[in-house]
């Protein structure tokens, strides 16, 4: 997203390659977006589905994201030395901690993208935020413990959008949140092993928000469940910035694809 490209655009495209179909989270090739492809899907043993002691969640075992055994996707904080970065976040943090929507909206570039259905905008961001039932504060202040990556001149929080390897299909993995979360045997049973801060997969067709637990796949094909509070879809809300003028600007507060 031959002439002069408008910011929106440029991070439209910045968003649209991560997903593979984002050609249009967001959110779900530029040069700072990583393409999901898809990963097969891995049998589900019988065995395990039949003891599977909690209704609530998904039986069926969930594809492996094909990822380094050893990866792992704590926050980091790649946009803290760039030019009016400091400035600018402490802005945004002063904002979303007073929830104060007029404020949030000065950060705004004049055509944020906040869907893929043409809502955009700094009057639209605050009717938003103003509107309980988007919940809209709560995404953002999920977003802030969640670092911050550089690509291409934008940035994006959290850091992990910007650094989802390709060989991910972003549409059925979820990053798990936490230094020490475990991955379980049965719900509420014994620990595999700690999944914190790397990518597992799921089958999206049964993920149930409610369930207390996911059966997920970790990278090297071992399956258990994580704490469904404890997962974070690659394709939740993204903020994407980009400077302009000595300043920064949000130019998108997104998710989906």
């Amino acid at each position: 997203m031959t002439g002069r490209l408008s910011p929106l655009l440029i991070a439209t495209a910045a968003l649209a390659a991560l997903t593979g179909c984002e050609s249009g989270t967001e959110p779900h090739a530029s040069p700072s977006a990583k393409a999901s492809s898809a990963v097969a899907p891995s049998p589900a043993p019988s065995s395990e589905a039949a003891s599977a002691p909690e209704p609530e969640a998904s039986q069926v075992a969930p594809p492996a994201p094909a990822a380094s055994p050893e990866a792992r996707y704590a926050p980091q904080d790649d946009c803290s030395k760039q030019p009016g970065w400091p400035a600018f976040r402490k802005a945004l943090v002063s904002s979303i901690k007073a929830r104060d929507a007029q404020a949030l909206s000065k950060l705004a570039a004049p055509d944020i993208a906040l869907d893929y259905g043409g809502g955009n905008g700094p009057a639209e961001l605050v009717k938003r935020l103003d509107d309980p039932e988007t919940k809209l504060w709560q995404e953002l202040d999920a977003i802030l413990p969640l670092g911050c990556a550089v690509q291409g001149g934008l940035t994006a929080m959290p850091w992990v959008f910007w650094n989802v390897p390709e060989n991910i299909d972003s549409y059925s993995a979820m990053l798990v949140l936490g230094d020490d979360t475990a991955m379980l045997d049965t719900v509420g049973g014994k620990t595999v092993e700690n999944a914190g801060w790397t990518i597992v997969g799921i089958d999206p067709m049964d993920f149930d928000t409610d369930a207390k637990a996911i059966r997920v796949t970790a990278h090297d094909g071992t399956k258990g469940w994580i704490e469904t509070r404890k997962l974070r879809s690659l394709l939740d809300y993204r903020l994407i910035a980009e400077p302009k003028d000595g300043t920064w600007q949000i130019t998108a507060f997104i998710a989906g694809d």
